[in-house]
Order: C-alpha cells, then sequence, then structure tokens
C-alpha cells in the first residue's frame, strides 16, 4: 500500500523484482509513486483509502498467488530476507512467517541489542484475514491450526527515521487505537492514565533496551511512552464526548 512513497520506493522495489509479482495498491499518491512503481514492473491499482486493514485486504485478493508477502513502501527486504523467503517457500515447513524489522531512527538503526519487532507479513491466502474491527495495528488473524516460523535478516524500515515522523505517526495511531477501544465499548482509569507513561519508559528503555542507543534510544522511548499515554487521553475524551 502506497501514498506519496516516492522517497524510498526505488529501493524498496528492487529487491521485490526477483519475485513472481508487484501488486502495488496506491490511495491517491500525489508525488512520483505511480510513475517509479510502473518503472519497476509493478502493477499498479488506484483504491481511495478505507483504512488499514480493508485496504490490505482488498490488495491480497489482487495478488495471483497462494504464497504472499506484505511490505510497506517505507520497508526495505536486504539479499539475506529475500533468500529466506525464497527458501521458506519452496520448504513449505510453515504457512506462515514472521519478518524481523530494523527501525532507522535519526538515519541509524538502534543498536543490534535493542530488541527488534517482528510480524507475520508471509504467509498463505488461505490461512490468513485481516481483521476489520480495528482501525490500526490490522496484524494477521492466522488460523489456529497454521504453523508460523522465521524469516531470517532484518527488513530496514524507514518509517519512523525523524522524530517528527515518529511523533506525528505516533499521534496519528494512538487517535485510532483510543477510537478501537471506545467501539469496544473500554473505559478509560485514571490510575492507568497515570502510571502508562512511566511504565511504559521502563519497559521500552531497560527491558527493551533502547538505552544502548544513547541519546536517540532516550528519545524514541519517551514518543513511544507519549503514544501510549495519549491512547489513554484520548479514549478519556472519547468517553466524555
Amino acid at each position: 500500500m502506497t501514498l506519496n512513497e516516492a522517497e524510498h520506493l526505488q529501493e524498496v522495489l528492487e529487491p521485490l523484482k526477483q519475485f513472481d509479482e508487484i501488486i502495488l495498491v496506491d490511495s491517491g499518491s500525489t508525488d512520483s509513486t505511480v510513475d517509479i512503481a510502473k518503472k519497476n514492473g509493478a502493477k499498479v491499482f488506484h483504491k481511495d483509502w478505507m483504512g488499514f486493514s480493508k485496504q490490505k485486504e482488498y490488495a491480497m485478493s489482487l495478488c495471483k498467488n497462494e504464497w504472499v508477502v506484505n511490505i510497506d513502501g517505507d520497508e526495505v527486504l536486504n539479499e539475506a530476507v529475500v533468500e529466506s523467503i525464497r527458501k521458506s517457500v519452496v520448504s513449505n515447513d510453515f504457512e506462515a512467517y514472521r519478518l524481523h524489522f530494523e527501525d532507522l531512527f535519526w538515519n541509524k538503526p538502534m543498536s543490534r541489542y535493542s530488541s527488534k519487532r517482528s510480524i507475520v507479513r508471509l504467509f498463505k491466502k488461505h490461512v490468513a484475514r485481516y481483521p476489520h474491527d480495528r482501525k490500526v495495528h490490522e496484524n494477521l488473524i492466522l488460523n489456529k491450526s497454521a504453523k508460523v516460523g522465521s524469516i531470517s535478516g532484518l527488513v530496514k524500515h524507514y518509517g519512523y527515521n525523524s522524530t517528527e515522523t515518529l511523533m506525528l505517526k505516533q499521534n496519528r495511531y494512538s487517535t485510532l487505537k483510543a477510537l478501537d477501544k471506545y467501539d469496544h465499548g473500554k473505559k478509560a482509569s485514571i490510575l492507568k492514565l497515570m502510571l502508562i507513561f512511566p511504565m511504559n519508559f521502563i519497559k521500552v528503555y531497560f527491558f527493551k533496551r533502547m538505552f544502548l542507543s544513547g541519546i536517540r534510544g532516550l528519545v524514541y522511548s519517551c514518543v513511544d511512552s507519549m503514544y501510549a499515554f495519549l491512547k489513554e487521553a484520548k479514549l478519556f475524551e472519547f468517553n466524555q464526548q
């Protein structure tokens, strides 16, 4: 899925040329995203934004093969990841696989000793679906019987590179997450509102070892904790409205 992803799209698409097809669903880019995609052999489809889950579900429906790998317009697979995907699909030992992500922040990855995110992004279509009841963090729902493996190597992610970009995304995502909670009848808690920032900071800065990345790790941990705080603050706001 793309919306004005021209900055990194060439780098994103280059390794994907090794796959059978590239399906790109654009929701109205005004930069050169679509031109770059077409020049790199992608099949480009326009779809007005429907929300994360429905947009990804639509993109998945356009894929002709049973195996699908879901990559955003700011995520780059290196050769080690591509080769691991190739071997995993051929071996057919699992129905889904987790990819591990290396977030760039201030133009550098965090310490290699920090915890890395992992998300199921490679899967067989018949064992997976996207949840329609989530506005954000639309992680796949897999069949209970689906066996999940892991892809070796790290996917480079540009999406959190600057403090401004990270904060803007967290502000947007916190609104959507608070709306999800509100729609499911969740009530805000004063105690949680008071404790969520320091507790999340301790988790990210110490347990996920962001302190090993120096001042960048400190800033990242604070922004991440602000996201946790804003989810609760906005839930209070929605409850009162």
